[in-house]
């Protein structure tokens, strides 16, 4: 039986979902939840950004805080916005934890134990905001840096970067990728990890790009589309956070479908044991989308 959350606009949509998924509220006392990572332990990781926390998740136990601090131990934060805490999560090669520090400016790595800061400045400043990231298998760094961490969301280059873009970061260079956005959010890999993808939740910046992961050349456009959190499934397909739910796009960033959620999406990664359930962050919701992948 089909779930009625979702709506189909291609059928090439049944060849790659269940229909039938499940969508469970996992927790609904959020402040502004984002950054969803999963844990191959058994257990989400997510970011509460007002709240300056990191909690802990599972389909059977309820949230408990992980990391407190989590994105800002900042004494003066008269330049910042509200949202000082972490935003996105990932794990590297050696299952050391990279946070997006919206109040520090960085992307800091936890062990489990000792945080320290991994990457701090660019041409001596400190970042903007740090949002979303994603680390290839070889160690690759990828991250967005908007201004949505500083004072009235807006740059401040006499404190931070004069512009915002999405950075990679590889055996200790750091350059920038992509400065075609005003607000650079969400950013994935393909599952070949041959391409990079990235979007922004700005109307005037509606469009999904793919760049070329060894060159870091652009490839196009792939779609004409606004996402905040943007995944590939391993077949290749992508998942954004809409202003309407999780949009779903074939390769060549065609609507197959749309999953309308009691909140609107912030980010969403696949985990469970088969890795084919989606959590997904929705402002004071967590939502688990059960058995979504086939």
């Amino acid at each position: 039986m089909q779930n009625p959350a979702l709506t189909i606009f291609d059928d090439q949509l049944l060849e790659i979902i269940n229909t039938d998924f499940e969508i469970k509220v996992l927790d609904d006392q959020c402040n502004f939840s984002e950054g969803p990572v999963w844990n191959k332990e058994g257990y989400y990781l997510f970011s509460d950004i007002p709240e300056n926390l990191i909690y802990k998740i599972s389909e059977s136990v309820s949230k408990q805080i992980y990391l407190s601090p989590s994105g800002c131990n900042l004494a003066d934060t008269s330049l910042l916005s509200e949202q000082t805490g972490s935003n996105g999560l990932a794990y590297d090669q050696h299952n050391n934890l990279l946070i997006c520090q919206h109040g520090n400016g960085a992307v800091a790595k936890y062990d489990g134990t000792n945080m320290e800061s991994l990457i701090s400045d660019y041409n001596n400043k400190r970042f903007n905001s740090p949002n979303d990231i994603i680390v290839a298998k070889d160690g690759t760094v990828f991250f967005s840096d908007p201004p949505y961490g500083l004072k009235n969301q807006q740059l401040n280059e006499e404190s931070a970067q004069p512009i915002a873009a999405f950075y990679y970061y590889r055996n200790g260079e750091l350059k920038i990728l992509c400065d075609q956005y005003q607000y650079p959010n969400g950013v994935c890999l393909s599952p070949d990890e041959k391409s990079l993808y990235c979007c922004s939740t700005k109307e005037n910046e509606k469009f999904v790009l793919e760049y070329d992961t060894e060159t870091l050349q652009l490839k196009g456009v792939v779609a004409r589309e606004n996402s905040d959190g943007i995944k590939c499934d391993k077949n290749n397909n992508l998942y954004l956070s809409t202003g309407d739910g999780i949009l779903i796009l074939n390769a060549e960033g065609k609507r197959l479908g749309l999953i309308s959620l009691d909140n609107i999406p912030a980010n969403h990664c696949w985990g469970g044991s088969s890795g084919n359930d989606l959590l997904v962050t929705a402002r004071n919701n967590i939502f688990l989308i059960k058995n979504l992948q086939q």
